[in-house]
């Protein structure tokens, strides 16, 4: 809806903003400028018009752009910004709460708008492009891990249900032999050995994708844009490939943490707060931020511990506090991703006896 004829004349030489609510097959948009709406617009997801509407505001001093970050991604921010306007992705979570019980895409574009104009917003940071890219390959990989490990229960599901067991001469499960034996089940009725056969090929067939996955990882990682610093993090006994190449691609941009303290914020490390008067009370850890990032620090920390004697002391010393392993292993976490990128950021290796 158009709430005035000559949009061109209104926003002469003004600041206009825009709040965009995005969804998979439409837009709704608000433009805003000195606190009134300008209009307001239900379209399909359409660049080419977008920009045609754009053109309405081509007298503006500057257009400021927001939408929420999701299942979007990135692609409509680097438009925007690469066709010379200025955009913020911001976090869903870190949004004004109105207290409004009415939530149409038509009022959260107006609300997005208006935090915008006030200046209310966070944003997120943006990776390159083509770091972006490079990241969908790891994401890739760790979907993979989760379709492998889903395929793996449903086979010993199978086997439970029908009171098979492993022969006691194969010692390791996924091992060639293992998998040899599965394939020469014979079972009383002929749909449960078609069952396994099917749910086999297709463990077969992602471990396939994983291995490859994984061949192009380590190939990334001899790249001029990472391998200097995945030798740094490799240094370290107990970060390898994968939690090397993570830190490096989740991140990126190590420098735009300016404390360490928003650092563990971003990994969701931090422990959440609760506290009234005198009373203060830390909980569990927020979660918040990279989860990605967070799940390969936390499995490196339980083999980081074996090697470095100082995170070693630090997880036994929280550990024969609260007899609470999880709480230990993810200090640990914490203190491990400080390090790295102190290592990082100082160029240097990592070193047991100082870190």
């Amino acid at each position: 809806m158009q709430y005035f004829k000559d949009i061109k004349k209104v926003v002469t030489d003004k600041v206009v903003f825009c709040g965009i609510d995005v969804h998979q097959k439409h837009w709704d948009l608000c433009f805003m400028c000195d606190a009134e709406v300008i209009e307001t617009i239900h379209m399909g997801v359409d660049y080419k018009r977008l920009k045609a509407i754009l053109e309405r505001y081509a007298t503006a001093k500057k257009v400021n752009f927001v939408y929420e970050a999701g299942f979007s991604g990135f692609w409509l921010y680097h438009r925007l910004t690469d066709d010379g306007y200025h955009c913020i992705v911001t976090p869903p979570n870190k949004m004004p709460k109105s207290g409004d019980r009415v939530k149409t895409d038509k009022r959260d574009a107006r609300s997005l708008a208006s935090y915008l104009s006030a200046s209310l917003l966070k944003s997120v940071w943006v990776p390159p492009k083509n770091i972006e890219a490079d990241r969908r390959v790891i994401r890739r990989r760790s979907q993979l891990v989760k379709e492998q490990t889903r395929l793996k229960n449903q086979i010993k599901s199978l086997l439970h249900l029908d009171g098979i067991t492993r022969p006691a001469a194969i010692k390791n499960n996924w091992s060639q032999a293992y998998l040899l034996w599965l394939a020469s089940l014979e079972f009383q009725h002929e749909s449960d050995r078609f069952a396994l056969v099917q749910t086999l090929k297709n463990y077969r067939r992602v471990r396939q994708d994983l291995a490859e996955v994984t061949r192009y990882i380590r190939k990334l990682s001899g790249f001029d844009l990472y391998s200097k610093n995945f030798k740094h993090l490799t240094s370290l006994r107990g970060v390898g490939l994968i939690t090397a190449m993570t830190f490096l691609l989740e991140i990126y941009n190590f420098e735009r943490f300016k404390k360490t303290t928003h650092f563990s914020s971003y990994l969701g490390l931090t422990p959440s707060q609760y506290s009234s008067g005198a009373h203060v009370r830390l909980g569990h850890i927020t979660r918040q931020g990279n989860a990605h990032l967070r799940g390969v620090l936390i499995e490196s920390a339980w083999t980081v511990i074996r090697h470095g004697p100082r995170l070693r002391d630090k997880y036994q010393r929280i550990r024969s506090r609260s007899d609470n392993g999880k709480k230990a292993i993810v200090a640990v976490a914490r203190s491990l991703a400080i390090r790295l990128r102190r290592c990082l950021l100082d160029g240097v290796d990592y070193d047991i006896a100082v870190c």
